[in-house]
């Protein structure tokens, strides 16, 4: 088993961290979090980390938003912790029922599954088919990495620094980034998907948040090899692991700002309207949203 690892404090990397990420696009509003409990507690979702008040960072008149980061958090911690952490055959099956909800608009009892197919049924009338795609997509990259860190936990296999960063991306729901679409109700075309930028400003987006959680979360998870500070002590062997994972993300920030730079020119050249900005903003303020609620939720503090 991988010996313990220890950082003074996640505030004292996270704060500095935070002045370097662009300005959030709205201040959050106060929002007490009734409705999401009201819609959570039929499927026995838990609501102790305040996801309502990530959600305000962003979007503060969108409940929507709120809704699915309580769902994902709650198939994270299933896929990280509960039966789906070390059996790949149990993740296939999850798999296959959230496929089906999503052909046919119906879920089974299970509560992961049934309010995902509430929220599919919320979601999905106000998109394209190319979206819906998209997410599907974007989807199965998740239960793909998933399957890859139950493996890894089967035999206490810590990533390799090459690999760690796409597969922390995909496993740490990346199918988020396109539910900013849904919870805008904008439909970034396809040519705008998959050009460098826009593809940049998505993976480093996703990048930041995941490695600033790892930093919050090491303490809560020791054990668990999927986490870029331990991968950086075993794997690279540096003396200060987790100053090594806050220089990566200053590096990934760069790339976030260069992308955001970039986007303009590339929507004028491939003629697409000014109507996606919403959903570049989220993406670039996404990290300080991120970290902010990170430094105020319970849900990674040590007990």
């Amino acid at each position: 088993m991988s010996a313990e690892l220890r950082i003074p404090s996640a505030a004292a990397i996270l704060v500095p961290l935070a002045e370097l990420f662009p300005p959030l696009g709205c201040s959050s509003r106060p929002c007490d979090g009734t409705a999401l409990r009201a819609w959570a507690a039929p499927y026995g979702l838990p609501t102790d980390a305040g996801f309502h008040r990530l959600a305000a960072r962003l979007m503060p008149e969108d409940r929507l938003l709120s809704r699915w980061l309580t769902w994902t958090f709650a198939y994270d911690d299933w896929c990280d912790e509960g039966t789906g952490s070390r059996d790949g055959r149990v993740l296939d099956r999850m798999q296959a029922r959230l496929r089906e909800t999503m052909r046919t608009g119906h879920g089974s009892a299970e509560p992961l599954v049934a309010s995902f197919a509430d929220l599919w049924r919320s979601t999905a009338p106000r998109m394209s088919p190319a979206w819906a795609r998209r997410f599907a997509n974007r989807l199965e990259l998740h239960a793909d990495a998933c399957r890859v860190q139950a493996v890894n936990r089967t035999y206490g296999r810590v990533p390799t620094a090459g690999e760690y960063p796409a597969l922390r991306r995909h496993a740490f729901c990346g199918f988020v980034t396109d539910l900013l679409e849904p919870c805008l109700r904008i439909d970034v075309p396809g040519r705008l998907h998959t050009s460098p930028p826009w593809r940049t400003l998505v993976d480093a987006s996703s990048d930041v948040i995941a490695w600033c959680n790892d930093i919050a979360s090491l303490a809560k998870e020791q054990g668990d090899p999927h986490n870029y500070v331990r991968v950086a002590a075993e794997r690279i062997g540096v003396r200060d692991p987790a100053a090594w994972v806050a220089d990566r993300i200053a590096e990934r920030v760069e790339d976030l700002r260069d992308a955001a730079l970039a986007l303009p020119g590339t929507c004028a050249e491939l003629g697409v309207p000014a109507t996606v900005a919403p959903v570049a903003v989220c993406l670039l303020a996404g990290p300080r949203a991120h970290v902010e609620w990170l430094l105020e939720s319970a849900r990674y503090r040590s007990t």
